[in-house]
């Protein structure tokens, strides 16, 4: 059986061991993840992106199980009962009830009368909208196969998974900028997506901005566990940095006021996993020559000039000071907090937001633009979801507290620590986005969740001998 946790810090650093065996998970695994950055970036069930990206994560999810070696799983039992009792929600909602108690649970009586007035009185599932239902239950595929393919991987396959998320959201910056130099839709990838924005592989500039922030943190694990390996030469060096750089211009020029917020919580985590993961900087920087230091130093300075030059015209910054708060989202809560008393504890039924919120909103919220998703998933989940809902929300936040608190410690393994505080701080920024916004509705967000939450799992135990890593 495969264990996982970290060795005791020692006084030197201790490389890591080449990847054994296991080549067919990460395939599969590097494959999927690919997949999700190409198809994934939409949250919309109408894009045509949706179906192949769900057949992708069915035919994952069977390459994950058909080994049917079950003992890489053994140690997520409490995340499989958790993962199970989501699937169980959803899938209730999807069971037909008697009329006479259909009619009966709260928030259905309008739609009870409208039943009984054109005569289509019959066995319905407690959920208003089945057909939202079941694409919000195929909606949680991608995330199932993404936590299933990392769960069978070692440490050194899940850095190698690590790289691929960096070199994925660096492919992303740089489509984001060339789509911005162009000023039209014509390089981006979905039918319905912010018009003229830097959105790279995605479909919503503020999801491409979280994405590029999470993977800030992410890179710079990748780049102290490289340093601490003794690995890094002035050529890697050079590419870190280069990376660094064209994910905060991507960022920027998305033009994003969340993810400026989040670019700086995801900059300051980054700098604090390099101080404290890195033992091996200083070593590195010695290979580095007077002039290339200097060298180095005007390059950042030009780097982080151009960073602040495509945040302002992005307009981030301006929309952030003279706009704080959306008025239409502030005054949306209302409407909201109506539609959970009514239908509080069972809810509306998952995925159906949309048409809950029509039946609340009142006439002065009308526009042409309608809210297709509370961009605050709390209390979404409480609207579609209920009671139940609300107690899984919870359950994983005490999880989640507890494992991000256990993954600073300093009694871990350098490497180990390093990839679980990056992972950690990209949990962190996409349940802050979640409170604005909705990114975990996008197939590579929720991939990106599922894989931050399995490293978070793993890095619980002390110690791993040495062929298991």
């Amino acid at each position: 059986m495969n264990s996982e946790a970290s060795t005791p810090q020692a006084a030197a650093p201790v490389p890591l061991p080449r990847v054994r065996g296991g080549g067919y998970n990460l395939i599969v695994a590097a494959a999927f993840v690919a997949a999700l950055g190409i198809f994934g970036g939409a949250s919309r069930a109408d894009e045509l992106q949706q179906f192949i990206i769900r057949a992708a994560a069915i035919a994952a999810i069977a390459a994950a199980l058909w080994p049917l070696d079950f003992g890489a799983f053994r140690e997520a039992r409490g995340a499989a009962v958790a993962v199970a009792l989501v699937y169980i929600l959803v899938l209730a909602q999807l069971v037909p009830l008697p009329p006479s108690v259909w009619a009966r649970m709260p928030g259905h009586d309008v739609y009870a009368a409208v039943a009984v007035q054109s005569d289509a009185v019959r066995w319905r599932p407690w959920t208003i909208s089945p057909d939202l239902t079941l694409n919000a239950l195929a909606a949680l595929l991608p995330a199932t196969a993404a936590g299933l393919l990392c769960l069978g991987l070692k440490f050194g396959q899940r850095l190698l998974l690590a790289r691929l998320i960096v070199t994925l959201a660096a492919v992303s910056a740089l489509l984001g900028l060339i789509q911005l130099a162009m000023g039209e839709t014509s390089l981006q990838l979905f039918r319905t997506s912010s018009e003229a924005s830097a959105v790279g592989l995605f479909a919503n500039r503020n999801h491409q901005a979280v994405f590029l922030a999470c993977s800030l943190a992410i890179g710079a694990a990748v780049a102290a566990i490289r340093a601490e390996e003794g690995r890094s030469s002035k050529q890697t060096l050079v590419l870190e940095f280069g990376i660094g750089m064209l994910l905060l211009m991507g960022l920027g020029a998305t033009g994003s006021r969340m993810g400026l917020l989040l670019g700086f919580v995801a900059s300051a985590a980054g700098a604090i996993i390099l101080m404290v993961n890195s033992g091996g900087w200083s070593t590195e920087f010695s290979l580095l020559s007077r002039r290339e230091r200097v060298a180095g130093a005007g390059a950042s300075a030009v780097s982080l000039a151009a960073v602040a030059l495509i945040i302002w015209r992005g307009g981030a910054i301006s929309r952030l000071a003279g706009e704080s708060v959306d008025h239409t989202r502030v005054a949306a809560l209302k409407p909201m907090l109506s539609a959970v008393r009514a239908f509080f504890p069972f809810g509306s039924g998952f995925g159906t937001f949309d048409p809950v919120y029509r039946r609340f909103e009142p006439d002065a919220l009308l526009s042409t633009i309608y809210l297709n998703e509370a961009h605050n998933e709390p209390l979404q989940l409480l609207i579609e979801g209920g009671l139940g809902a609300l107690l899984l929300l919870s359950a994983f936040l005490a999880w989640w507290a507890f494992a991000a608190v256990r993954a600073v410690r300093p009694r871990r393994a350098a490497p180990r620590r390093a990839m679980a505080m990056a992972m950690a701080t990209t949990t962190l920024i996409l349940m802050l986005s979640s409170l604005v916004d909705y990114p975990l509705r996008t197939p590579l967000l929720s991939g990106l969740f599922a894989i931050a939450c399995v490293e978070l799992m793993k890095s619980r135990r002390r110690s791993i001998p040495p062929s298991t890593t």
